[in-house]
């Protein structure tokens, strides 16, 4: 007599490649999105979009209920991880230049006056000015003429900043990255292996 198996989509096994698919992928283009976005340009938008479908794909591929849950904190892990690695990428490969603050402007936004300085380094030989904003440095104690250290990316994927604002990866970063990816896996799991009939 000849034993007759269930095709592998139908005992679960056929499930796997995607489950692990969603696992590692999903994470990845995420983070690729969230460095787009740290151009600050037409690519910013570019991460947006792909960041949108990958999300969509992961929801329909883990189900309704966890796959909302993913795209809850693939949002926010890309609102984590791209800053984070800014800041990384700026402080390891940036390059300090002694300059001079040559104008302070302000401008207005939802939550009270932005501001905005022009930095023009000092020790190059073709000078050229850099805006830099106040989430980079420009704080309200600088004025007009003082000196500063201006830190710019030399692939000038990064704005440039001020080098009080460059110090590494702040550990909320860190580990608040770590948190949503580590909740990302286990929402997959669920919505893969015990949603989908993995789970033995």
């Amino acid at each position: 007599m000849t034993e007759v198996y269930a095709p592998a989509s139908r005992n679960g096994l056929g499930r796997w490649p995607g489950t692990v698919g969603v696992l590692v992928l999903a994470p990845l283009a995420l983070t690729g999105c969230a460095w787009l976005a740290q151009r600050q340009d037409a690519l910013m938008v570019l991460g947006a979009v792909m960041a949108l479908l990958v999300l969509v794909i992961a929801w329909v591929m883990c189900g309704a209920g966890p796959g909302a849950c993913l795209a809850v904190f693939g949002f926010a892990f890309m609102l984590f991880v791209g800053p984070a690695m800014g800041d990384y990428v700026i402080n390891d490969r940036g390059v300090r230049h002694d300059a001079v603050i040559g104008d302070v402007s302000t401008y207005w936004r939802k939550h009270g006056d932005g501001r905005a300085c022009t930095a023009v380094p000092t020790d190059t030989a073709k000078p050229r000015a850099y805006e830099v904003d106040d989430p980079d440095g420009c704080d309200d104690d600088l004025a007009e003429g003082q000196s500063v250290t201006l830190v710019i990316d030399p692939e000038g994927w990064l704005k440039p900043r001020l080098s009080r604002h460059v110090n590494g990866v702040a550990p909320y970063l860190a580990w608040t990255s770590v948190g949503l990816l580590a909740a990302m896996e286990s929402v997959v799991l669920y919505g893969r292996l015990w949603r989908r009939g993995l789970r033995k």
